[in-house]
């Protein structure tokens, strides 16, 4: 908790008695895929680009109102276990968001784009569900350069309408350089962030696959202009000493997903180097169906024991630094730290409260290595967002929970029919090998 008395303005309107129980700030989850939450088990024995293939199967033929109840789901999700703060991903109608990039000169005509109603859909779920958010699109690129940003001001003027809602953090964008064609996408990125005052995150040196490819596009983004503290690598697991340096040197930060890169074989991001460097670092769920659970208790405990695991020393990264970077820390490298991420005064009342004694854990030692070591979904009680009770044990506050399970079954169902009747699609693992 941070210093400082409450306004002498504000009075308590409830009380609550936490005597015993452990009282945190929400996790944040820096790097987030809300709308993937309903296609957990999929692709379960393939890295990164079997596994895109595997959900990219069904989500090909969803509807905007389909990724409105899968990203609500993926976000009610999120806050019944802990996370109340979520930078998410957004899923951009699959008209080349990420699973594939061309150049310019490859467009394909003016296509049918028609992105933006899966991007409101997404702001309104977040909205609805009551999760504070931080909104990164996807800049796709098909059609003409007008083209592009004509799309990306469209969706940036909807957004503009939930400017005033305190859920709704800042927009970004979603780089993807990693599976672009060509540097034009790097200077295309950098050109938005500075225009419209976006951050950026991007998915980099993530997969074994390809690894000194994607090295080499480390340089687009660098004589792109777009590296600084407005900058996120998610991922960096396949870096170089060189690469790690410039990032350090340019202020740019890095987003950690322990769980996800254990379950798709990605590999271990080497944490203590690049904090050494300078690097800031925060921590993310990353999609619910890579990562399954979306337990922040399980996140933290992966990443420690796996760092520790390749160093072989216990000492090389303690309890509380992974939780630093599961709370202000991930607030810090989102450029929120002044909303989020601790408790003190002038930040919003965003806390849980964790019981260590149901199930007993034992008596606490150390409140920091219990919370982190000893506790996890089942011992969270309450979550809080603005100060307002959104999930209480298992059970969320204020949601039709049977309505968004029938909605999320129906609709999935629906899918998996479309596509077990279509033509096979590309094979991205083949594709990774190419």
């Amino acid at each position: 908790m941070g210093p400082g008395e409450p306004p002498r303005s504000e009075s308590a309107v409830r009380s609550l008695d936490l005597g015993g129980k452990l009282v945190a700030p929400g996790f944040i989850s820096a790097h987030s895929h809300l709308f993937q939450s309903p296609l957990r088990g999929l692709g379960t024995d393939q890295t990164l680009y079997g596994w895109l293939n595997a959900i990219k199967q069904l989500s090909e033929h969803a509807t905007p109102e389909d990724i409105y109840w899968f990203c609500l789901h993926g976000s009610v999700d999120f806050l019944r276990n802990g996370i109340t703060t979520g930078y998410d991903f957004t899923y951009s109608g699959d008209l080349g968001g990420g699973q594939r990039s061309i150049g310019i000169g490859e467009a394909i005509g003016t296509s049918q784009v028609n992105q933006e109603p899966y991007e409101e859909a997404q702001l309104r779920a977040k909205i609805d569900a009551g999760l504070r958010f931080i909104n990164s699109i996807s800049i796709v690129p098909l059609g003409t350069e007008q083209e592009i940003e004509e799309r990306v001001e469209r969706i940036l003027h909807y957004a503009s309408r939930y400017s005033e809602n305190p859920l709704f953090l800042k927009m970004a964008i979603s780089g993807w350089v990693q599976r672009a064609s060509g540097i034009e996408a790097a200077f295309r990125e950098a050109r938005f962030m500075k225009k419209y005052g976006l951050m950026n995150q991007a998915h980099f040196l993530e997969s074994p696959e390809r690894v000194p490819e994607q090295q080499a596009k480390f340089s687009w983004y660098r004589d792109a202009g777009a590296l600084g503290p407005d900058f996120v690598f998610g991922h960096f697991i396949h870096t170089t000493p060189q690469i790690v340096h410039e990032t350090a040197q340019s202020g740019a930060c890095m987003c950690w997903q322990p769980s996800a890169n254990g379950r798709i074989g990605s590999g271990t991001a080497d944490i203590p180097a690049l904090r050494k460097a300078g690097i800031k670092i925060g921590i993310g769920l990353d999609d619910q169906s890579c990562s399954d659970l979306s337990d922040p208790f399980q996140n933290l405990r992966m990443g420690l024991y796996s760092i520790r695991s390749l160093y072989k020393d216990a000492g090389v990264l303690s309890v509380r630094d992974v939780l630093h970077f599961h709370t202000l820390g991930s607030a810090e490298i989102l450029g929120v730290e002044s909303k989020v991420g601790s408790l003190e005064v002038g930040k919003y009342a965003d806390f849980l409260v964790v019981d260590p004694r149901s199930p007993d854990t034992g008596p606490v030692h150390d409140p920091v290595a219990t919370y982190v070591l000893a506790c996890s979904l089942r011992n969270l009680q309450q979550v809080y967002v603005a100060g307002e009770l959104v999930a209480e044990g298992a059970a969320l506050v204020g949601h039709d929970e049977p309505k968004i399970r029938r909605e999320v079954d129906a609709r999935v169902a629906r899918l998996r029919a479309a596509r077990d009747a279509s033509i096979p699609t590309l094979d991205l693992t083949r594709e990774a090998r190419l």
